[in-house]
């Protein structure tokens, strides 16, 4: 090539590097001069948005299938339970059979998915596995080449400033489905919507990664043109919107000031979407908005004839809740109310009081599901620990009688508790009012077990609190629960007050058997709500800080159900071991009563040693529910992943455990 050819090859080139600055779409041609005088047109690949939904819509389906198998299992073993005569399974050899492998694997994956957690970022290997998956798959599709096709624009601000804004507007949609009460990804899953407000928060924050690279690349693009039309002044609005909801959405800044996260929550990110539909207008990328505001439209509209059709369309005989309180801040909510369908033991319904405001709270429903044959209607339960806001006036117009009637609005029920009729042995661990949604779920399953619809043969249930006062919330209930429990099932119910020193003097309450006198049972609990200002120690009533309650659109840091718990509890609050005293069952603290009746305890619950006689003497699969305070849910995890729950010992004939936790982070 002679050096005028050389010369002129190299200015085409250097002028094709230089106009690949001002490039706003990937899609791009350029004229490349040749030799001989002729021009050929390069063309480089967009960068597809639809792509990085292939691999979230494969996650979807991946776990579609696993809800499915589940479904599938659970219904053979129950027609197992009811059509085959049960025989005892054989007592683990200690041998090693291969043909437990299965077994040993989906104990391992349980393990290291869903029970240990990575220290500093308090997320299961799975979830951080899934982020780390989402937001690089996202990161990698704005700035790795799509061809190769010289020269690289790839990195040059124009292009990866296009990618990361259509990328993080083609998320948007994700976003909004993650956050609904209402959300498909529920129905095809199984995972309910509390659960799926972290992957939530994880879309959230790669939404806002993406659009800060959008703004810094548009802005070092072109300085002079960053904001010199309205539309470009939208982008910039939603920017800041999404920057101070972020801000304020950090977990210490979120716990501690959670009722200005939520009213600022609410705000911004309305404002963020109408402006950020503005600023997609022009690059014809509004699409996605409009399926942001059809999906976030949908969930509205159902929560809304919910509300007219639970409230008003089948109106109860009473519309009014009846508040009680009952002792050590707590407060008993009862109505009733016509529910299509019922609901499922464990979920928690929105209620929310005219007369207090607009806001609804979610409360965790103690009763199951019973509709009376005359009226049609259910009688909803709710336990509620009185903290601050609209729970504290509740307590505030309670207490003066002992009781008072608020006019109340049901929306519900919510949640997607795990089946756990098909497996032979059922614990169930809570702490404070995580109560709520243990009681229901073991009520529930004598039920199926009295209907030959369980395959359960053995029920533990342990419930921690901090004050013997808490124990008069759930006493008659749990008296009449235990009473029912079917003769077939082993149970075995203990109470732990953890707040009381072991050389105090003790005050039992009435030994409650499956012979119990429910009428004193019931007389003590009702003395019990109506002792409202009887004279407790100050240690009794103390609050426990940094309990928010839960407000409409999520959940705050209390991680049990029906209302806040204490979450503040160091992780070794619940643990055992050498430093932290805890009480056998042959301790002189415990009451001993019949098979199936109900032991009082002074202490913390060992829960490693609970669940690992349990799960060693087991002779199927074991459930275990667990709601209540960070420590006591961590405490639950720990023990799961020691070695008796190992895929060792499950290819020596230990059985599989599944996990459920009810546990609401916000």
């Amino acid at each position: 090539m002679s050096s005028q050819g050389q010369v002129s090859s190299v200015s085409a080139t250097a002028t094709i590097a230089s106009a690949a600055s001002t490039i706003i779409d990937a899609t791009s041609s350029y004229s490349v001069a040749k030799s001989s005088g002729a021009a050929t047109s390069v063309r480089h690949e967009q960068a597809n948005v639809e792509h990085v939904w292939y691999g979230i819509l494969g996650l979807l389906g991946l776990a579609t299938a696993v809800n499915s198998s589940y479904l599938v299992w659970s219904i053979f073993c129950r027609y197992g339970a009811r059509h085959v005569r049960s025989t005892a399974s054989a007592q683990p050899s200690g041998r090693v059979a291969l043909r437990r492998l299965p077994q040993a694997v989906l104990s391992l994956l349980r393990i290291v998915s869903f029970r240990m957690r990575i220290p500093y970022v308090d997320m299961t290997l799975l979830e951080l596995l899934l982020a780390v998956m989402y937001v690089g798959g996202c990161l990698v599709w704005s700035f790795a080449p799509k061809d190769n096709v010289l020269p690289r624009v790839n990195l040059a601000p124009a292009t990866w400033a296009g990618n990361t804004g259509k990328i993080a507007a083609g998320q948007l949609p994700l976003a909004v489905v993650l956050a609904l009460k209402n959300s498909p990804i529920t129905w095809l899953t199984g995972i309910g919507h509390e659960r799926l407000v972290p992957v939530h928060r994880m879309v959230s924050r790669c939404i806002f990664v993406l659009v800060w690279l959008h703004l810094a690349g548009v802005y070092i693009q072109s300085p002079a043109k960053f904001i010199n039309e309205g539309w470009k002044v939208a982008g910039l609005v939603g920017v800041v919107a999404q920057t101070i909801t972020t801000i304020f959405g950090i977990q210490q800044i979120r716990r501690r000031y959670y009722e200005v996260f939520y009213s600022s929550h609410v705000v911004l990110i309305l404002v963020f979407l109408i402006a950020v539909h503005i600023h997609c207008i022009p690059v014809k990328f509004d699409m996605y908005m409009w399926a942001v505001w059809a999906i976030w439209g949908f969930d509205r509209l159902v929560r809304a004839g919910r509300y007219i059709v639970f409230n008003l369309l089948l109106p109860s005989t009473s519309p009014e809740a009846l508040v009680e309180c009952i002792r050590a801040k707590g407060l008993r909510v009862t109505l009733k109310r016509k529910i299509p369908g019922g609901w499922k033991a464990g979920q928690h319904a929105f209620v929310a009081f005219p007369k207090l405001g607009i806001e609804s709270h979610p409360f965790t429903i103690l009763s199951v599901y019973d509709k009376d044959e005359g009226s049609g209607e259910a009688e909803l339960v709710f336990i509620i620990r009185a903290m601050g806001g609209q729970t504290k006036t509740l307590l505030d117009l309670a207490m003066p009688t002992g009781s008072c009637e608020l006019t109340a609005l049901v929306d519900g029920p919510y949640g997607h508790p795990e089946d756990i009729r098909p497996f032979s042995t059922c614990v169930f661990i809570a702490g404070g009012t995580g109560v709520t949604y243990t009681l229901a779920r073991m009520h529930q399953l004598f039920r199926d077990v009295l209907a030959s619809n369980a395959c359960t043969k053995r029920v533990v249930f342990v419930w921690a609190i901090r004050t013997e006062a808490e124990s008069q919330w759930i006493l008659a209930d749990l008296a009449k629960i235990v009473a029912l429990a079917p003769q077939s099932l082993s149970v075995s119910v203990a109470v732990f007050v953890t707040g009381v020193s072991h050389d105090r003097a003790i005050v039992h309450s009435p030994t409650l058997g499956k012979d119990c006198d429910l009428a004193k049972a019931l007389a003590l609990s009702t003395l019990a709500r109506s002792d409202c200002h009887s004279s407790v120690s100050p240690r009794m009533e103390k609050e426990v800080d940094g309990c928010d309650e839960k407000t409409d659109e999520g959940f705050s840091d209390s991680q049990g159900s029906g209302m806040c718990t204490p979450t503040n509890a160091g992780t070794d609050y619940f643990d055992s071991g050498v430093s932290t005293p805890t009480f056998p069952a042959c301790a002189d603290t415990a009451l001993p009563l019949s098979p199936g009746g109900i032991t009082r305890r002074f202490g913390r619950p060992d829960v490693r040693n609970i669940l690992e006689e349990e799960v060693t003497a087991s002779e199927g699969a074991v459930a275990v529910d667990v709601s209540g305070p960070d420590g006591l849910v961590n405490a639950v995890r720990s023990a799961l992943c020691q070695p008796f729950a190992g895929p060792a010992a499950t290819l020596r004939g230990t059985p599989t455990v599944m996990l459920s936790v009810e546990q609401f982070r916000m």
